[in-house]
């Protein structure tokens, strides 16, 4: 697993590709693994903050507490699709999430979203295992063609 700063510092093109649909649009979806092993699919509003990705998740404070926290941390396994951009330019990483328990490193997180942070909401970071990116060649003719960049971190 990496952090976000290894993949920045690995492939900068797809960090500022991330950065720049979360500029336009700072929501993306995530994909948990329920109890049961089906899919949970729900928006959320990543955050990068020092060397992570992060996302928060609606605690028992909010009008709704979302069940996505319980699933991230039973199980851990995720993927995050951007939402596309302006050209239809996709970001996709996937991974495990770790839950965030030191009070200076979630201070860092709240400090860089661009959202309130509940007290009670669970903070996780994402550890990346693969990134992949799209781009579309001749966007809107009928030859169409996404072009892809993949990556995985090396072996540890």
């Amino acid at each position: 697993m990496a952090t976000w700063g290894e993949l920045e510092r690995a492939q900068p093109a797809t960090a500022e590709l991330l950065r720049s649909l979360l500029g336009w649009i700072p929501i993306a979806y995530l994909a948990t693994v329920r109890r049961d092993g089906s899919p949970r699919v729900h928006p959320v509003c990543p955050v990068l903050a020092g060397d992570g990705i992060y996302v928060a998740v609606a605690g028992t404070s909010a009008p709704q507490p979302s069940p996505k926290r319980f699933d991230l941390a039973r199980d851990g396994r995720y993927a995050l699709h951007a939402m596309p951009g302006k050209r239809d330019d996709e970001f996709y990483v996937t991974g495990r999430a770790r839950l965030v328990e030191d009070a200076a490193e979630r201070r860092l997180v709240v400090e860089a979203a661009k959202h309130h942070i509940r007290d009670d909401d669970w903070v996780f970071e994402l550890c990346i295992d693969y990134a992949m990116t799209a781009r579309w060649e001749n966007r809107g003719q009928p030859d169409t063609y996404p072009v892809r960049t993949h990556w995985r971190p090396p072996p540890a």
